[in-house]
């Protein structure tokens, strides 16, 4: 590994930041300590890790390491698709749904030693389109009405102070208020009719809820979890608390495969991917084999 280049993008404000920046520094003398050329560089504001990334790749660096969330980490996979440049997860977010996925340590030494060794997988994205030819690369999943509901009203002070924990006071106060609409999703030509749907490339998800549990980021594949109207919140709250369980199975959701998914509705629904909010439907999803080289243990 003599002579490689690493770039670290952190997020200063990500998950409890009071180390961000000093951790940030040790991981480059970790990685140095390992023969390894180390950078890293602050993001400033949104889509600022994906300008950072660009630049890097541009440069011709190595290892692009994501320090922060999952939102973090999504906007770095839209500037590195088609790069030589490997991407290792450094967990420092609220979920670290992807690093926890990839099986990723939490120590900072076992960190730089993950990294040192360099060992790759290549996984599949997927690849959210909505009206105008938006497009956003998503490594873990997309959720089209409930879940993005939730993420939208997400209070980020009490995200950044109480972690996962945010999303489930924002999730149950939700549940009281929530108006369901229905939207039609199709996964390669069958359509159903639905109120919450999950696009899931990985079979994590965050909150200790596992919605597409047999979902593999090297598969060229999505499962999608496809939940239709319940008769009352408190059914939707029942199918949450199953997911909670780890048997999403035991709702009365339809569970497929699929590689080309449209969504639509006259309500324009919220969307999610990664956990962030990209938009409202109408807008289409499809599956990227072979996308992305990930550094795991």
């Amino acid at each position: 590994m003599t002579g490689k280049r690493a770039t670290i993008i952190y997020n200063p404000m990500s998950g409890r930041p009071s180390r961000r920046a000093e951790d940030a520094r040790e991981m480059t003398r970790l990685l140095e300590f390992r023969g390894i050329i180390a950078q890293a560089h602050a993001t400033t504001g949104p889509d600022d890790a994906t300008r950072l990334a660009h630049e890097a790749v541009t440069d011709g660096t190595d290892i692009i390491v994501s320090y922060g969330g999952d939102g973090t980490l999504n906007e770095i996979i839209q500037s590195i698709v088609g790069s030589s440049a490997a991407l290792a997860v450094w967990p420092g977010g609220t979920s670290n749904v992807v690093a926890r996925d990839l099986g990723m340590p939490f120590d900072i030494n076992k960190i730089a030693d993950v990294i040192a060794k360099a060992k790759t997988r290549r996984i599949a994205l997927g690849l959210a389109q909505g009206q105008e030819d938006e497009r956003r690369y998503f490594f873990m999943m997309a959720g089209i009405g409930l879940d993005a509901s939730i993420a939208r009203g997400v209070n980020k002070r009490l995200k950044r102070k109480t972690g996962e924990f945010a999303y489930w006071i924002t999730g149950i106060k939700h549940l009281f208020t929530w108006q369901a609409e229905t939207f039609v999703i199709e996964v390669d030509g069958q359509s159903y009719e639905s109120v919450f749907a999950l696009i899931g490339n990985g079979k994590g998800y965050g909150g200790g809820m596992c919605i597409t549990p047999h979902a593999q980021l090297e598969d060229p594949w999505f499962e999608v979890y496809i939940l239709p109207r319940q008769a009352s919140n408190l059914a939707y709250m029942s199918a949450l608390a199953a997911c909670m369980r780890g048997k999403p199975e035991s709702t009365n959701a339809t569970i497929v495969k699929g590689r080309h998914i449209k969504a639509n509705s006259t309500h324009e629904p919220w969307v999610e991917a990664d956990g962030e909010i990209i938009g409202s439907l109408p807008m289409s999803f499809d599956i990227v084999p072979d996308a992305l080289s990930v550094i795991v243990p």
